[in-house]
């Protein structure tokens, strides 16, 4: 984020940097020695006036009306930016430019032929719409983009509080009926008992341990998928059969996101089974 602030804020020095150049450029050109009162004066005026309108719109009336809804209050006080900002502008081009208005020209032919001021002023207020356009595009462009990132951000969130909600998908009642069928056990199979308890402590194990990172083994997830399934085993009647076919090499590490496939197992012991049919 830092380095798009950087890169944005090098393009905008560029870029004025360019706009205020070009009149110097262009009168160093017409041959003749150019101070810097003289660009000041003569040839800083426009781009000066293209820099207020601009800025204007980028720091407060895009983010403060049009983002805000006021979509005629922004086009208002752009009409009233650009005419203020455009007459100014003119006037005091005319005042700076007074002598070689109204002088005899070179070569003593009389007055200079020039078009008349109003169409220089309506150039001046067509680049300035111009400009506040621009502005928009780079504040809505920014916008689009910070949404984008938000947008971005927030499925990050949401994913990683699915992740959480999964890996605390364990249900408490599970493990305390898994505790009370793991007791009954132990009265006329201790054996069995044993090995349920083997099974719950490699089960809590991956849930406390291994899958605290964004990424497991498959076989350790199907280990766990093993472990759960005969746990559950415990808690069927006799009129219930069950198969598992879990065709994955014990060696297989392919990555995948821990408790992926627990809660499918745990909707096929809950809604699977009948209570009163095979």
């Amino acid at each position: 984020m830092r380095n798009r602030q950087w890169i944005e804020t090098l393009i905008h020095i560029v870029g004025w940097g360019i706009a205020f150049g070009f009149p110097f450029l262009m009168m160093s050109r017409s041959g003749s020695d150019i101070s810097l009162w003289e660009y000041l004066h003569h040839g800083s005026i426009v781009p000066m006036s293209f820099f207020i309108v601009f800025y204007i719109n980028y720091f407060i009336l895009i983010p403060r009306l049009l983002f805000g809804g006021k979509v005629k209050q922004f086009l208002l006080w752009n009409v009233l930016l650009i005419g203020i900002t455009a007459w100014g502008a003119h006037s005091w081009q005319l005042l700076v430019n007074a002598e070689h208005l109204h002088h005899v020209g070179q070569g003593g032919h009389g007055p200079k032929q020039r078009p008349p001021e109003w169409i220089f002023l309506l150039r001046d207020i067509f680049s300035m719409i111009q400009t506040a356009g621009l502005s928009v595009a780079i504040c809505l462009s920014r916008r689009w983009r910070e949404m984008d990132d938000a947008r971005r951000e927030a499925e990050k969130i949401r994913t990683e509080a699915e992740l959480t909600n999964l890996r605390n998908q364990l249900n408490p009642h599970f493990l305390l009926n898994t505790l009370n069928n793991i007791y009954a056990l132990i009265a006329f199979d201790i054996e069995k008992a044993q090995q349920a308890v083997e099974d719950l402590g490699k089960l809590l194990r991956h849930v406390l341990y291994d899958n605290q990172q964004p990424t497991v083994p498959l076989h350790k997830e199907m280990d766990f998928i093993r472990n759960y399934i005969e746990l559950m085993r415990i808690r069927l009647g006799a009129h219930v059969e069950l198969k598992t076919d879990i065709e994955i090499p014990d060696t297989c590490a392919l990555p995948i996101a821990p408790l992926l496939f627990i809660s499918l197992i745990e909707n096929a012991f809950k809604h699977g089974i009948s209570p009163n049919q095979p």
